[in-house]
C-alpha cells in the first residue's frame, strides 16, 4: 500500500475495525464518516436480528433463515448453510462485501479494498497481490495470490486455529478461501480451517476445498507445510 494508487484508512466502532483503501485521486474526507456510519448500520441490523433470534450468535451449525431479512443477513444464513458452519462464520465476509459495495456506489470508486479481521473484499482496476499471514509458521508473509481486475469483485477470507480471538476446531495456522461472495468466503474458510487439525490433514482439505465450484483458491498453511490450488495464481514472495 505505500504507493500512491490508494489512499487507506482505518473505521471502527467498539469492536469492529476496518482498514479500507479507495482509488486515491478521488478521496474526498466525506468517505470516513460515510464509512463509520455503514458500520454502525450493520452493527444495528445485526445485533437488532440476534435479539430476535438469539441462536443466531452462537450455533455453531446452520439454521433456519427467518423471511424477510436484509441482504447481509439472508447471505449469511445460505453461506452458512452451504459451509455446514453456524451463520456468524460468515459476519466478516458479509460486512467487509456490503461496506465495499457501498462505497463503490456512494463515491464511483473504481478501486475499494475492505479488511476485516484478515478477510477482504476488493474491486481493482489493475492487477494486486496479496500475502497470506499465517503467525509463526515460516511460510508467513511469502505465499501470495496475484489477483487480476477481471477476477473481481473477489472475496479473500482467512481463517486460523492459532491466530485471534475466533472459535476454531482446527490447527492451521491459516486456511485461506477466495470465492466471488464475502459470506461464502468468509464461512468456507471457517470450516476447512476446522477440518486441519495435523499437517497430515492439508492435502487432503485442500483437495476437498477444491472440489467445491464455488471456491476460486485455496491456500492452507500448518508449521512449515501448505496446500495450494484453484483459478488465482500464486506467487511465492521474498522477504
Amino acid at each position: 500500500m505505500g504507493n500512491d494508487r490508494w489512499k487507506n484508512f482505518r473505521a471502527g466502532h467498539l469492536e469492529t475495525d476496518l482498514w479500507i483503501a479507495v482509488t486515491a485521486h478521488i478521496f474526498t474526507p466525506a468517505v470516513r464518516p460515510y464509512s463509520i456510519n455503514r458500520i454502525l448500520f450493520y452493527r444495528d441490523l445485526l445485533e437488532r436480528h440476534i435479539r430476535e433470534y438469539p441462536d443466531f450468535l452462537d450455533s455453531l451449525v446452520p439454521l433456519n433463515a427467518p423471511d424477510n431479512l436484509h441482504p447481509l443477513i439472508s447471505e449469511m444464513y445460505q453461506a452458512s448453510r452451504s459451509a455446514g458452519t453456524g451463520p456468524m462464520s460468515a459476519v466478516a465476509g458479509a460486512v467487509a462485501e456490503h461496506i465495499c459495495r457501498d462505497l463503490m456506489e456512494e463515491f464511483r470508486f473504481p478501486e475499494v479494498v475492505v479488511e476485516n479481521g484478515g478477510d477482504i473484499f476488493m474491486k481493482l482496476e489493475s492487477p494486486a497481490t496479496i500475502s497470506v499471514f499465517a503467525g509463526s509458521s515460516r511460510l508467513s508473509d511469502k505465499i501470495g495470490l496475484s489477483i487480476k481486475p477481471e477476477q473481481t469483485p473477489l472475496a479473500v477470507c482467512c481463517s486460523s486455529g492459532t491466530i485471534g480471538h475466533s472459535r476454531s476446531f482446527g490447527t492451521a495456522d491459516a486456511c485461506m478461501i477466495a470465492c466471488q461472495t464475502g459470506a461464502l468466503s468468509d464461512a468456507y474458510a471457517t470450516a476447512f480451517c476446522n477440518r486441519v487439525t495435523s499437517i497430515g490433514m492439508i492435502d487432503e482439505t485442500t483437495e476437498q476445498a477444491l472440489k467445491i465450484p464455488g471456491i476460486l483458491s485455496v491456500v492452507i498453511i500448518k508449521d512449515d507445510k501448505a496446500g495450494i490450488g484453484g483459478l488465482i495464481e500464486i506467487k511465492i514472495l521474498k522477504d
